[in-house]
């Protein structure tokens, strides 16, 4: 018996029942049980490989389509010869600048969406008579599309950086609001009945039952709000762009110019933009919410 034991420890026997009808249920060790550090670490390496393999193998295959003419060259220029005018627009139309006004519109926009958002969210989770009153408003107003208010925008704030800043936030908000809501009302009642049981306040409530059973939703409600607010900034400078700069601006009038070499190096630009703020926001997620596990959704190998 002690040398199964050790064997079943050292990972080199299998775990064995006999069934209803006699026969024995055999099961193997396998990775995690024998090594569980190692597995993880290696499960962590493929994931990681797989995350860098597949984006690098599509732009190859971009790049080979490209240059051997399997697609037109012209209307599908490629990744070497977006690098090349990449080059060409930092040295010669200042396209730091473009950037830099894209992330701030971007940030600012992400953060006062996502703090309204996420603070209707919790007063209305855990108000009924305040849900009763506005939820209906806001629904309406979440049906609305965000672009068609850009108009009245411009009216009501002027010609400046304004408008692009609330209608991002506009947009983020609701992006933030309806998620984490649901959240809050899907919190387990007895929870709440053992803080009432204990005379919790309604803050205090708040403070440990409903803040931190949310807070794991809250961050990937917040990366969500990341990709929105990606999303809505360059659809804002496409349509509005003041002093005619930034990258959604770049990005149609080189549609208008055809000059397609810069309409998909600022494509680029986005999409790397919108990967690396997510990367942050839930890189902040992962630091303050430390109790929730890394990666729940991902397949097991």
């Amino acid at each position: 018996m002690s040398d199964i034991l050790k064997d079943m420890a050292d990972g080199r026997a299998a775990v064995s029942a006999p069934t209803p009808a006699g026969l024995m249920l055999v099961r193997r060790a396998r990775g995690y049980d024998s090594d569980p550090v190692g597995y993880a670490r290696r499960r962590k390496i493929v994931f990681s490989t797989l995350g860098i393999v597949v984006p690098v193998a599509l732009i190859a295959l971009w790049e080979i389509a490209s240059t051997q003419g399997w697609i037109n060259r012209v209307l599908y220029p490629s990744p070497s010869d977006c690098w090349d005018r990449m080059f060409l627009l930092f040295r010669e139309k200042d396209f730091k600048f473009d950037l830099w006004l894209t992330i701030k519109r971007l940030f600012v926009g992400w953060f006062w969406g996502s703090l309204f958002g996420l603070i209707f969210a919790y007063v209305l989770g855990m108000s009924a008579i305040v849900r009763a009153a506005l939820e209906p408003t806001l629904n309406a107003l979440y049906t609305v599309p965000k672009i068609a208010l850009l108009s009245p925008f411009l009216i009501i704030f002027g010609f400046t950086e304004m408008p692009v800043y609330v209608l991002i936030s506009v947009t983020v908000f609701f992006f933030a609001w309806v998620p984490t809501q649901a959240a809050v009302l899907s919190v387990n009642e007895s929870f709440r009945e053992a803080a009432s049981s204990f005379g919790a306040s309604r803050w205090q409530t708040f403070r440990h039952v409903i803040w931190p059973s949310t807070l794991p939703g809250v961050f990937v409600t917040l990366r969500v709000a990341a990709s929105v607010a990606v999303l809505s900034v360059i659809g804002v400078e496409i349509a509005y762009a003041p002093e005619s700069r930034g990258l959604g601006y770049q990005i149609n009038n080189a549609r208008n110019t055809l000059e397609l070499k810069t309409a998909y190096t600022g494509i680029v630009f986005a999409a790397l933009i919108g990967v690396i703020f997510q990367a942050v926001v839930r890189r902040v997620g992962r630091l303050v919410v430390r109790w929730e596990k890394e990666d729940r959704s991902a397949p097991s190998l």
